[in-house]
């Protein structure tokens, strides 16, 4: 596929430069690929942010030049783009537990992060069904939170104790809607560090009065690529891990055989009842996209 070629030219410009000034937009270009769409691509696919990645090869090759060569802690430092030998002392024992200067012993144990290698896989197994929605600009009211690291521990950690505490009724009060209407999930204000804000909420009518606990949300206009999680994932999984399932398809199998790029603004996640007897729902994934030039 050509989108995964291109993403390997942008680990090869990454793994060029290990010891020069990346920036991630010269990394995007190289996968021609917009800044935004490259990380969020990355992120998803990897497990690592772009930053992260980098930093963690540098110390890699940083920690072999230690271990197996009489270089000088502060010259390695300087090589790897650390401007001090404090930063870099601080950032290798974060990875690998030891001091540089302990790396240069014998029989010390290192962390190697090897280079990543993006793989074809034809899978087709099962297809994936979507439809191209343009959406008006519209608020949402809700509860918020910051998710650090995993979306998908953190989020339904969030959403069953803002249920438990009567935070998710008093928002559909808020909202007009009845008490027990099931919300919306916002991601939105991604980071390059990985972190992002998360929104679980309602849409807002207008004239409504918003309480001081409550954040108000302003969606754009945008066109989004809309999935859903009525494909199953394996026997036995609950709701939040077909989703988690749909999203991990999108960027895996989708978007790299797409003539679509992801764009900034809020990913949503909208729930549903499947009948009338409120026993089963689905997840509808939204992702703001753009044809690509």
């Amino acid at each position: 596929m050509e989108a995964l070629r291109l993403l390997r030219q942008a680990i090869d410009y990454m793994e060029e430069n290990l010891q020069a000034d990346i920036k991630i937009e010269d990394a995007a270009r190289a996968a021609m690929s917009s800044k935004y769409h490259f990380q969020r691509m990355f992120h998803v696919l990897t497990g690592f942010t772009v930053t992260e990645y980098i930093r963690n090869r540098r110390l890699t090759l940083a920690a072999e030049e230690l271990a197996g060569t009489d270089g000088k802690v502060i010259d390695i430092a300087l090589k790897y783009g650390y401007e001090s030998p404090e930063a870099f002392a601080k950032a290798f024992q974060r990875i690998h537990g030891v001091t540089p200067l302990a790396a240069k012993k014998k029989n010390v144990k290192l962390k190697a992060f090897p280079r990543i290698s993006f793989q074809i896989q034809i899978k087709g197994e099962t297809e994936m069904n979507y439809r191209i929605v343009e959406e008006q600009a519209f608020k949402v009211i809700g509860k918020e939170v910051i998710i650090k690291k995993d979306a998908f521990t953190e989020i339904p950690a969030f959403v069953e104790e803002i249920w438990k505490n009567g935070t998710t009724a008093r928002i559909n009060e808020s909202a007009g809607r009845e008490s027990d209407a099931l919300l919306n999930g916002y991601h939105y204000d991604f980071r390059e560090d990985g972190t992002r804000r998360y929104l679980f909420g309602a849409v807002l009518p207008d004239g409504n009065a918003v309480p001081p606990e409550f954040k108000v949300l302003a969606i754009p206009v945008q066109t989004y690529a809309v999935f859903d999680s009525r494909e199953k994932a394996p026997e036995n999984e609950e709701l939040g891990l077909e989703v988690l399932n749909v999203w991990k398809r999108i960027y895996s199998e989708w978007f790299p055989s797409a003539s679509f790029e992801q764009v900034e603004g809020p990913c949503l996640e909208k729930y549903s009842w499947t009948d009338e007897s409120q026993t089963d729902s689905i997840c509808e994934v939204w992702i703001p996209v753009r044809r690509k030039a």
